[in-house]
Order: structure tokens, then sequence, then C-alpha cells
């Protein structure tokens, strides 16, 4: 369990200086020294280690700002976690427990008390479901509160105000698991240069929660409460976070336009005109902007009001999704449960993605929205800036980056096109892309973009019988513009072409989609990028691939060299095409070179054993490394395809 123990260590605080205490054995101390941090351990006994200190020895231990502890239920080592705590140059505890009951409230209770709060990074969504008031998680990581922050507002005065305002990071138990872990569900959602937007922000330590865990370039916190405002400021405010006091309703210090995802858990339900709220959070969400926010789920009492006086609506989903459908594309709902509450005191912490169209109860709804990506397009169509690629392309001019000047919607391309960013729901990202590929200028990127988009989900579902209209409509596609001067057109024709080959191959007709895949090999990549070739090389070796089916073992090696000689001529590329400018690089352009370079490689092998192919050919395809020309794609659909057993047999009881 070191090395697991090590990378939960450096995902939270990287490679860092830190202290193992307890430590019965090196091996801890060994995986983290391997992963580049300044560590000691100190332990019973001796270890031949020069970062070995026998504790009782007289060596000192060196002060460092991290400390990690094996915690068990004995007196001794809760006398070292206070200890520790109680000393200015440490700011954040590890501790290793495991699963002692009865620990856990007293043990963080006596922390809070002395200045201290969990770690903003400290819970993981996959977290949430087995941890349990009394039982120390596995993994729990604190941190120090700044000195003056924790002398003004010291535990107490906030659970006198409890009702109103909590720092949820100060709190132990599943009341506070639960505020906690949807932010932590939020964070996963912004994208690398988002300025994300935590509307009611309370007393920041959500905003804390998505500014440790989260790519995010700038969080704004704002609350209508200065009280709240202040303590966040004092407490959570850093070079990418700042707080402000604002109403939800009246935003008037954000400009139009100007925010990538919204976060606001349990708000609109404190508001008398809700959608007023929600036309607000439209009105500052860029184009291809989120909305994550959070309401009860069906809080009422007998009289089927809320019996929080704080609360003007009672919601269920049917209520939430009617008010956001005419400003948002709903994506994904969640539904989250806790034990404590005055609904469901008893039941189990749960956070369950469920489908949109499920009568689904649960005490909370969780709501990821995108803003509608039409709304105002053509208005800010000059304004669009992609927050991660921006500064790459300013500095490179790299084509491939120039989303604003080559696409008629530049909106579209983090909602549609951009993998690991898109629509998150595959039925509501088919429905995007139907509507574009059936409205977009015929000759336009964002018909391309779209028609690729249809055309992988039919392949993805195995749905031979659309395929014979998808290829018509990328042959339309691929004719129209024939001589486009657009290299994101030129992306789409050679991705659409190779498309078209696996949609035939699909559908059983290998002469054409031998004929689709040649046509994608031989199409002009160098105005785009050299990056465009891994559509090229795939192309190339899906074609020798039939061609040796087809039993023309030459016909596979002119194939195999194409894939190989386009890949050595991608490498002697300008550089600025694929990876930018050192001061700006482009982040993906190394990264898929090597995939270039790797698939060529491919393709070299295949050359070089060829021969193999006459006397053993599955010895031969067992050499040739196809992991990136479809293992991977059947990989997750052997994935989707054992979730669906799995599915199935929890339907009829068996486990």
């Amino acid at each position: 369990m070191s090395i697991e123990t090590a990378a939960t260590i450096t995902r939270i605080f990287g490679p860092c200086r830190i202290v193992q205490w307890n430590a019965r054995d090196p091996n801890l101390l060994h995986e983290l020294l391997l992963m580049g941090c300044d560590a000691h351990a100190v332990g019973e006994g001796a270890c031949e280690h020069p970062r070995w200190i026998s504790r009782g020895s007289d060596a000192r231990v060196p002060p460092k700002p991290i400390a990690v502890v094996e915690v068990d239920a004995g007196k001794e080592t809760l006398v070292l976690i206070e200890t520790l705590a109680a000393q200015d140059q440490l700011q954040n505890l590890f501790l290793i427990g495991p699963g002692i009951a009865g620990l856990r409230a007293p043990l963080e209770n006596r922390l809070f008390a002395r200045g201290w709060r969990r770690h903003p990074a400290s819970l993981a969504t996959s977290d949430y479901a087995r941890m349990q008031d009394d039982v120390l998680p596995r993994h729990a990581v604190y941190q120090r509160i700044p000195a003056q922050a924790a002398s003004r507002w010291p535990v107490e005065t906030l659970l006198g105000e409890r009702n109103l305002h909590m720092d949820m990071l100060r709190e132990s138990g599943s009341r506070a698991d639960a505020h906690v872990v949807r932010y932590a569900l939020a964070a996963s959602l912004v994208r690398p240069g988002d300025i994300v937007l935590d509307c009611a922000c309370g007393l920041g330590y959500g905003s804390a929660v998505i500014a440790a865990t989260s790519q995010a370039s700038q969080i704004i916190g704002v609350d209508v409460d200065a009280s709240a405002v202040a303590y966040a400021h004092a407490n959570y405010g850093g070079q990418n976070l700042r707080f402000e006091a604002g109403d939800a309703s009246r935003l008037r210090h954000l400009a139009d336009a100007s925010v990538d995802l919204i976060v606001s858990m349990e708000t609109i339900e404190h508001v008398e005109n809700w959608k007023a709220v929600a036309k607000e959070f439209a009105r500052v969400l860029k184009p291809d902007g989120r909305l994550v926010a959070s309401v009860p789920d069906r809080w009422a009492d007998e009289t089927g009001s809320d019996p929080n006086p704080y609360h003007h609506h009672v919601f269920d989903w049917a209520k939430l999704r009617e008010g956001l459908v005419e400003d948002f594309v709903i994506e994904a709902r969640y539904t989250q449960t806790a034990p404590g509450g005055f609904k469901w005191p008893h039941t189990a912490r749960r956070l369950d993605r469920v489908p949109l169209d499920r009568d689904v109860e649960g005490e909370w709804i969780l709501v990821v929205a995108s803003a509608n990506p039409f709304a105002r397009a053509e208005e800010l169509r000059q304004s669009f800036r992609h927050p991660a690629f921006a500064d790459a392309l300013s500095a490179s001019g790299a084509v491939a980056l120039d989303f604003g000047g080559c696409y008629d919607n530049p909106w579209l391309y983090r909602t549609l096109v951009q993998v690991g960013e898109r629509l998150d729901d595959a039925a509501v990202l088919g429905r995007l892309a139907s509507w574009v590929g059936d409205n977009a200028r015929p000759d336009s990127a964002d018909r391309g973009a779209a028609l690729c988009v249809a055309g992988y989900r039919t392949v993805e579902r195995r749905q031979a019988r659309e395929a014979g209209e998808l290829i018509g409509r990328i042959e339309s596609y691929c004719q129209s513009t024939r001589h486009t001067t657009n290299p994101h057109v030129q992306r789409w024709r050679i991705s659409l072409a190779f498309l078209a080959g696996c949609l035939c191959e699909l559908s059983g007709a290998l002469d054409d989609a031998l004929k689709w895949f040649s046509l994608a090999a031989e199409l002009d990549w160098r105005s785009f990028s050299p990056i465009l070739t891994t559509k090229t090389i795939a192309a190339a070796f899906h074609a020798a691939r039939i061609a040796l089916a087809f039993g023309d073992e030459t016909g596979a090696r002119s194939f195999f060299r194409i894939g190989f000689e386009t890949a050595l001529e991608a490498a002697r590329s300008n550089p600025t095409d694929f990876a930018g400018s050192v001061e700006s690089p482009i982040p993906f352009g190394l990264v898929e070179l090597a995939e270039v370079m790797d698939m060529g490689g491919q393709c070299a092998v295949a050359i070089a054993t060829l021969p193999l192919w006459r006397r053993a050919p599955g010895a031969f395809w067992s050499r040739v490394d196809t992991k990136r020309f479809g293992l991977l794609a059947w990989n997750q659909a052997l994935e989707r395809e054992n979730a669906c057993l799995r599915g199935q047999l929890q339907n009829v009881g068996v486990r």
C-alpha cells in the first residue's frame, strides 16, 4: 500500500518536504524519495537508511511543513498528533488510518479546536460512499488555518451560526462530507484555463476545493453576506481565488459571457425568483460554459412546505429541469444522500449519476448543464478565446488552434468536439451533433465536426444499418469541400474519410472501406498540422489490414510504407506547427506527435516482419502492436458491454 499512499500524497502536495512518523518500515520512505520528495522517516528500531531516524535517538528531526502519521488507537499516537499540531512550522497533516472505530470525530474536533481544518483536496468523489462518521478514513488530510483567521473565527463561533453558514472543512461527519464532495464533483468538471464563479459561496470552503483540485485559471466566490465574504477572503483567498460581495440575481460586476463554469450549491431554493437567477447565470456564462448546481430534493413536511425557513421552493427533478431547459442543455443529473438529515436520517452516503428521464428520489439533486451554444454565438464570435490555448495560438499562430477563425460557431468546439470537455451525456451529444449536421453550412468546419461525432457514435454503438446514410453525407461533404482553403475543413475531410472507412467495415463493404482508407491516407494534412497524420497513418494501417485479409501482401506493404513515410515527414515538420513556442507551448502537441511516431513505428515493424505473415499470420499480427489502431476503442466497447451485463445481472438479483 506504500505506493498508493505515496501517490496520494503527491497528488495533493506534489514533490514535497515531509516527515513520516510512527514508521514501521522504510517502504513509504522509499516511495516518497523515488517520487522526488525530500522525505525522512521516524520509527522504532534501527534501519540502515540515511533518511531513517530512530525514535529516542539523539538525531534531530528536520523541521518540514508536512507530517505523515501512521495512526493507531494508542494514546501515544494521539499525543504525537496533538504535539505536531502545535508546532508552528507544520502546515499539513496526512494521517494513515487503519479504520479504527470511534476515532474520527474526537480526533477531528480536537484538530479543529486547535486551528486546523480538513485539506480542501482531501475528499474525492470516489471516497464518499465508503466514509463513516466514527471511522477515520484510510487517508485523512488536514491543513493549518492562517493564524489570524483562526484567532478571529474560532470553530465555536462558527458552530453558533451553523444554521446560516458553516465552513464544512471545519466540521466532522456526514453532512459536512456531503457538502464538500459536491464541490469535488464540480471541480472534476473544470476544464483547463476555466474562469469559475462559485455563486453563493458562503464561507468559501467550496471555492477552496475547486482551487486545490482543478486547473481553473481563476475562481471568483460571490456571496450576498459581506461577513461570509470576509471570512472566505481571510481563510481561503489566494493568487487565483478571490471573494466578492454580490447578489446571485444581479451579478452586475460580471460582464456578459465572462465565465466558463458556474458552481452554485443550494442557492436557488433561497431566492424568490429562482428562474431570474438562472437567467443571470445564462447571461454571464460563455456560450460554451457550464452550470453545476444543487438543490434539496423534495424537502417537505406534512403541509408540502420546506421546513427550512430560509427556503422559498420545494424542488423535484421535473421542476428543476423545466426551469433550466430554456437557457441550458441538460447534460447530467446526480442524486445524493447522507445520514443525519430530517428526510432520511439513517440512509447511506451515496452520490450517483442517474438517467435524465428516470424518477429517482434522493436528498439532494445535482445538475450539470451547458449553456446554449447557439445563443448569442454570432454576436460574441469575435470575442471567442479558448481558455487553455489562446496564449499558444497568439505565440505560434498554429492553425490547429484557430477555432475562432475557422468555425462559423467556435463556441461549439469545447461543447461538441474537444474530447474530455464536450457534452458528457452521449445521447445529448448525439442530438447536438445531429442538429448541427442538419443546420450548419454545408461546407463549414462545424458540419464536418458534427458528422464526425455522429459517425463515431454509430461505430461505438455498432449500428450498421445507419452506416449507409452517414457515408452518403460524408461523401457529399468531402466533394463540396474539395477545393477548400479552410484548414479545419481539411482536418474534417481527412477524419471523415477515415471514419467512412470504419463505417464501411462495420457494414461489411470492405472494398469501399479500402477506397476510403486509401483516400484518407493520401489527403494533404500539411495545411493543418503534422498531428493530423494520426488519421492518415491510421488509414494506411487499416488499408493494409484489409489488403492482408484479401491476400494482397504487396498492397499491404505499400500501405504500411505510406504510414511509415508519413510519420518521417511529420517528424521533419516545423515544430511551431505542432509544439508552439517554449514560452507558450501547445499542451497536447508533443504528446500527439509521440503518437504519430508510435504509429509510424508500428508500420515499420509491420514492414520488417511482413515475411512472417506467409507462414504464421497470427504470430505476425501479435508482433504488430495495434494499440493505436483500434484496440483502445475495442477495450472501451468491451467495458461498456461488461457494465451492461452487470446491470442486467443486478436487475435479476444476481450478485
